[in-house]
């Protein structure tokens, strides 16, 4: 589908309000510095527009023009208006981040659109003697109506067919004193004023909708990212720039395995078992998050999750044990799940009453990063923790247990679990020339 289509053409916003709020949200993170920095310009406008006004009536006197009812209550106006927008951008300069996304763009768009107004409605009704090309007034040139649209499409943030009702009710307002005041030709205004406006507004459209298709894009490449390398992975790798670099860390690595996976998944066809392992995948996966896990590998139906990488987070040993308990409990609800929709018939019609999963922990240093060829990488972990893990995982077999844990594992058990571990035995692991206890957690 072509990305255009999901736009409003005359909006410029996106179809589906979500997609649209979110990228508001994005385009805010981006550019809430600048709000600050608009709201001191117009505050320096404003107050550079303020000691201007007080000096009008003076300026107009000794040039000899009149000075009206009608125009002196719009310079009262103006004066009282400068004096509340002052206030108002202060106000916004010093809110909270919250108050600026939500009102900050409305309060500039009201103020300038105040101003803006006002002023053109005193040139409407100014004697003809303010134009005349030796009083060097600023609405005899092209400059201020130009400067409207200008400051318009820079500061206003709403939708397209909005932002052109507002730059229409100011720019031919604008437009007028130099046109029938000053005296334009046709070719001049269409010249100097009309086609650089139309041109400027031509190109807030374009950037509007290349802003939005090149969000959606980066939204899709980051969506994706997350759904194939995961919060902490992704968040790294954008950190990082795509490079993440090999390290020595102390972490926790877990293998966990269904038991009897092979048997389960022997008659059912592909798509059952598709089904069958993404719905215990993402059970799982709910779980190891919440412990600050980032999974490495799936491979078959095991689960291979790293804990202290590549976010360091205090006592991984810990919450990867509690991760594997989690899991159990997790696990459990699935089956009673899968029991009332009677998809447990797939393996209880061959004698398997339920579906249980076995996991092995151990922790130690291990070499973790980017690894891979020039143009193929994966962030992966290598070195004898892993092999542990995967080992203990496979001895839940021999002692009948769910939960092994290494030695390791044992030596940071707090007391919260120092009673339910029991030591089930020993075994022997390549490379070292003593055994090895093992021990599991009820």
């Amino acid at each position: 589908m072509d990305i255009k289509s999901k736009i409003n053409k005359i909006t410029c916003t996106f179809l589906d309000t979500e997609l649209e709020n979110e990228y508001k949200k994005s385009e805010w993170t981006r550019e809430k510095s600048k709000t600050t920095y608009i709201m001191i310009a117009l505050t320096f406008l404003a107050t550079i527009g303020l000691i201007l006004e007080f000096g009008t009536q003076s300026r107009w006197e000794s040039m000899g023009i009149e000075y009206s009812p009608t125009i002196a209550l719009m310079g009262n106006w103006m004066i009282f208006s400068h004096f509340l927008h002052i206030s108002l951008y202060f106000f916004v300069i010093f809110s909270s981040d919250e108050f600026k996304f939500k009102y900050a763009d409305k309060i500039a768009s009201l103020t300038l659109s105040n101003i803006f107004i006002f002023v053109s409605l005193r040139a409407l009704f100014s004697p003809a003697e303010r134009y005349l090309p030796e009083s060097m007034n600023l609405y005899f040139y092209p400059v201020y109506p130009l400067f409207t649209v200008v400051l318009i499409c820079a500061v206003m943030k709403f939708k397209f067919n909005h932002l052109l009702i507002i730059i229409c009710c100011i720019f031919f307002p604008a437009l007028y004193p130099f046109v029938f005041k000053g005296g334009a030709g046709f070719v001049d205004t269409l010249g100097f004023v009309i086609f650089p406006a139309i041109y400027l507004i031509f190109t807030v459209y374009q950037s509007q909708i290349k802003s939005r298709i090149s969000f959606y894009y980066e939204n899709l490449l980051s969506k994706g990212l997350r759904k194939y390398f995961g919060e902490s992975l992704t968040n790294q790798l954008i950190k990082d720039e795509g490079k993440i670099n090999a390290e020595t860390r102390w972490v926790t690595i877990s293998f966990t395995d269904i038991n009897k996976y092979s048997t389960i998944i022997e008659k059912m066809s592909p798509e059952i078992a598709v089904k069958f392992l993404n719905e215990y995948f993402t059970r799982m996966h709910k779980v190891i998050k919440k412990y600050n896990g980032v999974i490495l590998n799936y491979i078959g139906d095991s689960i291979m999750v790293i804990y202290g990488a590549p976010d360091s987070i205090k006592n991984h040993e810990i919450s990867a044990l509690k991760a594997a308990i989690e899991m159990k409990s997790e696990l459990k609800e699935l089956n009673e799940s899968w029991n009332k929709n009677e998809f447990s018939r797939y393996w209880k019609n061959i004698g398997i009453d339920e579906v249980t999963c076995r996991t092995g922990l151990h922790c130690g240093n291990l070499i973790i990063g980017n690894m891979g060829s020039d143009d193929l990488l994966q962030y992966s972990a290598i070195g004898d923790v892993v092999n542990i893990a995967a080992r203990l995982e496979t001895v839940n077999k021999e002692f009948s247990t769910e939960i092994a844990i290494s030695e390791e594992i044992y030596a940071t058990l707090t007391d919260e679990f120092i009673n339910k571990a029991k030591l089930e035995g020993e075994i022997n692991l390549k490379g070292r020339s003593q055994k090895t206890n093992v021990y599991s957690i009820n």
